[in-house]
């Protein structure tokens, strides 16, 4: 009995070339050093990289902030995030900077839920019979079947306008709210606001002078581009 050879042709493997690029990324001291990273970089890999360079005690409150100075805002970068795709995003005119500095409240959403859904803030689609506990309100807020609505006042202010003005919004998995008539939420007097698929939220730590805000702190929707 012969066996006969057969040529098995595989097919050719394209090499994944992943580019370089050199970030600069400042402390709070305001001075910067420079980084080789792929393309492929996270957030928290950059935290890592410079956790190490530093010598620095890793306690998990490390963060990557985007600055963006010509408007006052900033905002963490997530874990998950590929830096290099946030940088994609930046006006060539625009001096943005990334930051890298302690931010203790990081995981903090994580670790007590309780404290960002104060009791008369929020609203369940299911009766809850009593205390929750901060687990279940964290898997209520993760579902998709029973997310808690949240709302209250907050000012606000219409791009192109100067004053500011208090309203009733209403947080949904939908997106963000605002009453057009007082506290009510029927659907007639609802007004959409804006989504979060597309947008990043930033902070405004001195809305009083560059927004002329009612409060120093504040927050905004930027959609990305």
């Amino acid at each position: 009995m012969s066996l006969s050879a057969r040529r098995v042709t595989l097919p050719a493997i394209t090499p994944i070339i992943l580019q370089k690029r050199v970030i600069k990324v400042y402390s709070e001291d305001e001075t910067s050093r420079a980084l080789d990273v792929p393309s492929d970089i996270t957030a928290r890999d950059v935290c890592q990289l410079l956790i190490l360079k530093n010598h620095y005690i890793d306690d998990h409150s490390w963060t990557l902030f985007e600055h963006l100075p010509h408007i006052g805002v900033e905002r963490t970068i997530e874990d998950h995030e590929l830096v290099i795709e946030v940088l994609s995003n930046w006006g060539i005119e625009e001096e943005n900077k990334l930051y890298f500095r302690k931010n203790y409240a990081k995981y903090e959403f994580f670790k007590n839920p309780v404290y960002f859904f104060p009791e008369h803030m929020v609203s369940f689609a299911t009766e809850t019979n009593g205390e929750i506990s901060p687990t279940q309100i964290l898997q209520m807020f993760l579902s998709s079947s029973t997310y808690p609505e949240i709302h209250g006042f907050l000012h606000a202010k219409e791009q192109g306008k100067k004053s500011w003005k208090k309203v009733y919004f209403f947080l949904r998995r939908s997106g963000l709210y605002f009453s057009t008539k007082g506290t009510s939420k029927e659907p007639r007097h609802l007004q959409f606001f804006t989504e979060f698929g597309n947008s990043d939220i930033y902070v405004s730590p001195a809305g009083k002078k560059k927004h002329g805000a009612p409060t120093n702190y504040g927050f905004c929707f930027k959609v990305q581009a």
